[in-house]
């Protein structure tokens, strides 16, 4: 395992060598061609997750998408307003996001035995505000090319769906049979093009695990990739909150789509039914969720039972950075882009330049991408510190269901105001993180900080030291009334008796 800092001194050095030696603004060839023959397409399995932000002209969308095929087949090409930043997330980005709408609750079961506990940029910004050319009918023109991570990325402005068509089939990508008129309708409105593609099948005598947990460095012939890819993250400027969903519907398979939006105020779907809301959470809560402990349940007693040993142990395993930090980080890298006008942020650029250096030298996957949190871990902090306060003013809105396909073949999914009924907006109708009613649950559920009693604020009901507590202060708040009601009387009756 390479330490942390053997590996920021390793990626300076390395900087410092490319740098002088290749030309940064030309990124072709940093990740090994794609080969898309003829055989089995490519289907979409399991539901699309699609994070999405917007505010004040700003729109960040984020996807990882699953999905079956050749192995050395994959791509993907999105529609744009405006060319957007790009950038690699976490792959466990959305994990992280569903707990940051119901957090994961640590479980303290006293039924059992005490030994068997559940444990549960300051690189090259992207035009921004630019009114897009007009370019001839037959031409595609590359507006930009840079690799991130596994992803090799082009983004184009076309003049006609055959020449995007011929462009895509030049460059080794399936263009889906009737994608032309939806591709037409998008090239009236001038909009950009994001072509991204992949090797899913790994660098030989590798194992870098970008996701794809069970692909192995050597594939025999004939082979198929079943899973979800790295997550990739576009920002980019839009008069209005709209996401562009109208190609997916060209991808055989499931439809399903789970949608967090992150905006001004509460949302749904247009053209889509109210009830695929499942969830809306209040900037205010959304901050608590990030930023606090998580919340404890104990079963079969209270906290005040739980032995001294295990009490030690909570902190550490209530420490929200480790299942919603992503999601903290990337709700902050967005307020703060809007605040500073600046679609991609100096941390995201240094990382972008790192996943460019590990792609030189075959190094991807888990170990590599923590390395290079750590490495970019201060920028991070002070990313979160400047803007994460921005977060109160937001709502995060839940949205779930299989999409019709006439819908997300007809038009972009734009929003409109609609907040949900309170009585389905719990985790017992919806719980983010298993996608499905949770149900009641047991026990008290404690939130916050625990008081040197052992005892913390309760959303089901306050602790008996709690209620004696309250009683105690209102004996003493009667007792004050009652004295202050006697020495009034006796005042009144001495006045009397002078009168």
């Amino acid at each position: 395992m390479i330490s942390r800092s053997a590996w920021v001194g390793c990626m300076v050095l390395v900087v410092t060598t490319l740098a002088s030696t290749f030309a940064w603004a030309d990124p072709c060839g940093m990740v090994p061609p794609v080969y898309v023959g003829p055989g089995v397409p490519i289907t979409r399995i399991g539901e699309q997750q699609t994070y999405v932000f917007y505010k004040d002209g700003v729109e960040t969308f984020v996807i990882r998408p699953g999905f079956k095929g050749k192995v050395d087949e994959f791509g993907m090409l999105i529609p744009f307003p405006e060319p957007p930043a790009i950038r690699k997330v976490p792959d466990h980005i959305f994990s992280h996001i569903a707990a940051a709408v119901d957090p994961p609750e640590i479980m303290v079961d006293l039924r059992r035995q005490y030994d068997d506990f559940d444990r549960n940029g300051n690189g090259q910004q992207p035009t921004s505000g630019v009114t897009i050319l007009r370019w001839k009918q037959d031409t595609v023109r590359v507006i930009r090319q840079e690799a991130i991570g596994m992803y090799e990325v082009a983004v184009l402005e076309a003049g006609s769906p055959a020449a995007l068509k011929r462009w895509m089939d030049d460059h080794e990508y399936k263009f889906p049979f009737g994608m032309e008129d939806a591709c037409g309708d998008y090239i009236k409105d001038k909009w950009c093009f994001v072509a991204v593609k992949t090797k899913v099948g790994q660098k030989q005598g590798v194992d870098p695990k970008p996701g794809q947990r069970n692909v192995k460095s050597k594939l025999p012939s004939g082979s198929t990739f079943d899973g979800s890819v790295q997550a990739m993250g576009f920002r980019f400027k839009s008069k209005e909150l709209v996401v562009p969903m109208r190609l997916s519907s060209f991808n055989a398979g499931e439809l399903r789509n789970v949608i967090y939006l992150l905006t001004d105020g509460p949302k749904k779907v247009r053209a889509i039914p109210e009830e695929y809301v499942v969830r809306q959470i209040s900037g205010e809560q959304l901050y608590k969720n990030v930023t606090e402990l998580l919340p404890l349940r104990v079963i079969g007693g209270t906290v005040s039972d739980i032995p001294a040993y295990r009490l030690k142990t909570l902190p550490k395993e209530r420490d929200p950075e480790p299942k919603i930090g992503a999601a903290k980080d990337l709700f902050a890298g967005d307020l703060l882009a809007v605040s500073s006008k600046r679609l991609s942020l100096p941390h995201e650029e240094k990382e972008k330049e790192l996943l460019r250096i590990g792609e030189r030298f075959g190094l991807r996957g888990a170990e590599i991408d923590k390395l290079n949190t750590g490495s970019l871990a201060n920028e991070r902090a002070k990313t979160v510190k400047q803007a994460l306060e921005d977060l109160k003013g937001m709502t995060l809105t839940v949205i779930d269901g299989d999409f019709p396909r006439e819908v997300l073949a007809s038009r972009n999914l734009t929003f409109g105001q609609y907040r949900m009924p309170t009585r389905r907006n719990t985790a017992e109708f919806y719980d983010a993180k298993q996608k499905k009613p949770a149900g009641k649950k047991q026990g008290v559920l404690k939130l916050g900080r625990l008081d040197p009693s052992g005892e913390s604020p309760s959303r089901e009901g306050r602790s008996q030291a709690s209620h004696i507590a309250e009683r105690a202060r209102g004996l003493i708040v009667l007792s004050l009334a009652l004295a202050i009601v006697g020495l009034l009387l006796v005042s009144r009756r001495k006045s009397r008796e002078v009168s």
